[in-house]
Order: structure tokens, then C-alpha cells, then sequence
């Protein structure tokens, strides 16, 4: 699993955002264009969509506050096909509290 943190506030470099330049330039409130809405009949060709499966998962950590560990795992679970796993920094992944990352097993 490949894990990125952006670096800390203090050593991030202003970045700049490019907009697109535009020629035309209009003073004063603008109005807003509406999209009309498609109106979507709940047919058999067209069902409505489901809810997506929901599961609660429970981990307990033993003696959490004495974890000497930098990170811990979670046993594997599996939530919509798909096998995944909690990592948690007791201490903190460059910060000074609990860091706490949901991420795919495989």
C-alpha cells in the first residue's frame, strides 16, 4: 500500500492556480443558466439504483494508549467485493494525534 502525506503546513510552498484568461469581461451580477431536468421515469428498462451494501466492522486495540508500535493493522475485511484493511499511527503519521487511513488490502 502506498501511503502519501502532504508535508506539514509550515514547509508547503504557496502554489499558484492557473485560470483560463478570458477576453470578455461583463461588470455586475450575471444570471445563472438553469438546466432543465431530465425527468426519469422509474421503468423496467430503467430501475431505480440501490443502496450500496452497508457493514459495520469493529476493531478493538488491547491497550491501545500503550502501543510502542509506529502503526498498526487491522485484520482484512471485506465491504462490496472488495478486501480492505484499517492502518492507524497511535502516534501520529508527522502529526500529534492519531492518524487513521482506510485502505485496500491487495
Amino acid at each position: 500500500m502506498t501511503m502519501m502525506t502532504p508535508p506539514p503546513l509550515d514547509q508547503q510552498e504557496d502554489e499558484e492556480m492557473l485560470v483560463p484568461h478570458s477576453d470578455l469581461v461583463v461588470e455586475g451580477p450575471q444570471p445563472m443558466e438553469v438546466a432543465q431536468a431530465e425527468s426519469a421515469a422509474t421503468t423496467v428498462e430503467n430501475p431505480p439504483p440501490e443502496d450500496p451494501p452497508t457493514l459495520k466492522f469493529t476493531w478493538t486495540v488491547p491497550c491501545f494508549t500503550r502501543l510502542s508500535t509506529r502503526k498498526h493493522y487491522s485484520d482484512v475485511f471485506v465491504v462490496g467485493g472488495y478486501k480492505w484493511r484499517i492502518l492507524i499511527f497511535p502516534k501520529g503519521n508527522n502529526v500529534d494525534h492519531l492518524s487513521m487511513y482506510l485502505g485496500v488490502s491487495d
